[in-house]
């Protein structure tokens, strides 16, 4: 990783933080007079740093001399006698006696406001343990967990006393939970009418007798369908991470390595799950978050940034947003050149994740004109006498032969070289460049549509393109084949489909799906073009595809992960061999999941017989867990229930303590040992 320097000048003007590569552009405008800095705090003369010498100039002497006296004209006695020039005239050509007041130059127009540069030292990427939303924004404390690949539950305490819960596992959110009855899953069925207020009060009661959470519960009366459930999960997990999003007001807490509760699940992309969320946000609370900064110059930070700007996934609007910030224009200039919502949202994100800032604009001190006398002090000259022309700052042009020596004849000229006659230099030849294989395969068709088609017709074929592309890898996505694909057939491949999926193409404000899908669509194509026309990134995609680079499968990763949460869902519904059907495909696709050991071992208990012989085979399965990730909640939480059927009520209550070890607040181990001890 390239090394980023800050730049002092002698006139104190500050650059950075930029690479070497970016400095190279400063050329001619350091000089060795520089000095250099690491963190913007500390600073060391130039020369110190051996990799920036080859930037500095050597420091421009200017002597300042006092300005010699005007001379006069220089007139030769035989010009003067030639002319009638007097004796009186002639006086001119020694120097003035006394040189006329001249008024003081006009004040100089005050210098240009300089360019905004940010300079500050970077910051450790890291999540912190604790910390207030005024230093660190809940954009930002996510952005880090997911740069960070950080696994822990985070805790926001709220202003109003509320708390709001988010779980990563490696970087990416599984569970989201808030203690506001008006957050709740209820609430929020009955806000995206999946569910009546009588039926929600139906679930409420029948958890409370039941002693279960609201799923079981609603699952038990089919109140949802099994087959939704996992979506309407997952829409109610985003729903409170938005609410996350806005909590500027509070302080907050990070968990480290604290597994998620069971029945979590990946609720998306980490970095699709922030941008999407931006860009739901409300534009008045965004506009006065951001506040009087918009009228400050935008710039771009460097490289201090959380996160990559291509991992984002803006759309072809965001991407020409960004593309026009060039540290001249002004936040209210941005809100007006482009759509203001857009500019505003795309605005806010990146400053929050460091990408762009709002400079610090110093105001210059102009220094104070001298000012010029007044009138009245100056001589006035008396009008009725005539006076001799006042002599002219320079002098007046004279004739050729008073001011140029004479030049010399053409005689003494040095006579030119002769011109020697040859044959034309025989040039050596240039290597031939090696010349583009013709693409021989016919350009993709796959996004073109039928003759006039409707906007309608359009939108849902492009929205089942859009499925299909979404889980294809790049050669795919081209209509390439990956044997024979090279760079020219994909910038050839991206132009034909650009022409069809292009988000620009729909010029109907009515139709925003229509365009919405062909954003999807064209920075798919657009992603997938970039990576297979550089020759570097595209040897280490291939080499993600054939498992070279020892990435994980994440297809089958979310595979598993589906099943899993399926088996769960259906064991909660006491169909527990099609459950343990489920756990076992989600094993063979990631066996390196201790929860599915888990759940198989306590679906196996709950299938089995004769329970008592075959426990141990059943905490076989817990065990391993256990071994796997020592810290997996609900492992021991399933050895509890376990240990408590069978009688052994020591083991059980050793197994719900170790639960509340790992998290205090866990209800059904609490809700256990209460039982157990009001029986004890």
């Amino acid at each position: 990783m390239e090394r980023n320097y800050w730049v002092r000048t002698e006139h104190g003007r500050i650059w950075g933080p930029y690479t070497i590569s970016a400095l190279e552009r400063l050329r001619g405008q350091l000089t060795e007079r520089c000095e250099a800095s690491l963190d913007g705090k500390e600073w060391l003369p130039g020369a110190d740093f051996p990799e920036l010498r080859g930037l500095l100039m050597p420091a421009r002497k200017i002597e300042r001399t006092a300005p010699l006296p005007a001379a006069g004209p220089r007139i030769s006695r035989t010009m003067a006698a030639a002319f009638g020039i007097g004796e009186e005239t002639a006086q001119i050509a020694g120097p003035p006696q006394a040189a006329p007041q001249q008024r003081p130059p006009p004040p100089e127009p005050p210098p240009k406001r300089k360019p905004p540069v940010i300079g500050r030292a970077p910051e450790r990427l890291e999540v912190p343990d604790t910390g207030d939303f005024a230093q660190l924004s809940p954009v930002r404390l996510y952005a880090l967990a997911a740069l960070t690949n950080a696994s822990g539950r985070a805790r926001f305490h709220l202003e109003d006393g509320r708390l709001l819960q988010i779980v990563f596992r490696r970087g990416t959110p599984e569970h989201v939970s808030a203690d506001d009855p008006d957050l709740s899953l209820l609430r929020f069925l009955q806000m995206k009418g999946h569910l009546q207020a009588e039926q929600a009060q139906v679930a409420e009661e029948q958890a409370a007798k039941s002693g279960h959470d609201v799923v079981a519960a609603l699952f038990q009366l089919q109140l949802i369908p099994a087959a939704d459930a996992h979506r309407l999960f997952g829409e109610h997990g985003v729903f409170l991470l938005d609410r996350a999003f806005v909590s500027w007001r509070g302080k907050f807490t990070f968990d480290k390595e604290e597994a998620p509760p069971p029945g979590s699940f990946p609720l998306g992309s980490r970095w699709g799950l922030l941008v999407d969320a931006m860009r739901r946000l409300e534009v008045g609370s965004l506009r006065a978050r951001l506040g009087r900064r918009l009228s400050r110059p935008v710039v771009r930070s460097g490289g201090l940034g959380v996160g990559k700007l291509d991992e984002l996934g803006l759309n072809a609007q965001e991407t020409r947003i960004y593309a026009t910030i060039d540290g001249t224009k002004s936040g209210e200039e941005l809100l007006r050149i482009h759509d203001a919502s857009t500019a505003l949202r795309l605005l806010y994100l990146l400053t929050e994740l460091g990408h762009l800032a709002f400079a610090e604009v110093e105001e210059e001190t102009e220094v104070e004109s001298a000012p010029a006398p007044p009138a009245a002090a100056q001589p006035a000259p008396p009008a009725a006498a005539p006076q001799p022309a006042k002599p002219a700052a320079a002098p007046p042009p004279l004739p050729k032969t008073t001011r140029e020596a004479p030049r010399p004849p053409a005689a003494q000229r040095p006579a030119a070289p002769p011109v020697m006659k040859s044959a034309p230099p025989v040039l050596q030849a240039s290597p031939a460049k090696p010349v583009a294989p013709a693409v021989s395969r016919p350009p993709p068709t796959f996004a073109q549509g039928p003759a006039g088609e409707s906007p309608q017709a359009m939108q849902a074929r492009l929205s089942v393109l859009w499925l299909r592309l979404s889980q294809a890898d790049h050669f795919d996505a081209l209509g390439m084949e990956r044997k024979s694909a090279s760079p020219t057939e994909a910038k050839r491949n991206f132009f034909v489909l650009a022409k069809e999926l292009h988000p620009d193409t729909v010029t109907d404000p009515a139709q925003a799906g229509l365009k919405e899908v062909k954003e999807r669509l064209f920075a798919r194509i657009n992603e997938a073009a970039q990576v297979i026309g550089d020759e570097k990134r595209r040897k280490e995609y291939e080499a993600e595809l054939d498992g070279k680079a020892q990435n994980v499968d994440v297809a089958r990763i979310f595979a598993a992960e589906e099943n899993f949460q399926r088996a769960e869902i259906l064991i909660k519904a006491r169909k527990y061999q099609e459950g343990l059907d489920l756990l076992e495909q989600a094993i063979e696709m990631n066996p390196e999941e201790a929860e599915f050991y888990a759940l198989r071992g306590y679906a196996k208990f709950l299938l089995a017989k004769d329970r008592k012989q075959s426990y141990e085979d059943c905490a076989a399965d817990c065990r391993k867990a256990v071994k796997m990730v020592e810290r997996c909640l609900p492992a021991h939480l399933y050895l509890g229930h376990m240990a408590k059927v069978l009688g052994d009520l020591k083991a059980a209550r050793k197994a719900y303590s170790r639960v509340l070890e790992l998290d205090g607040s866990h209800v059904e181990a609490q809700r256990e040992l209460r039982i157990m001890g009001a029986k004890g």
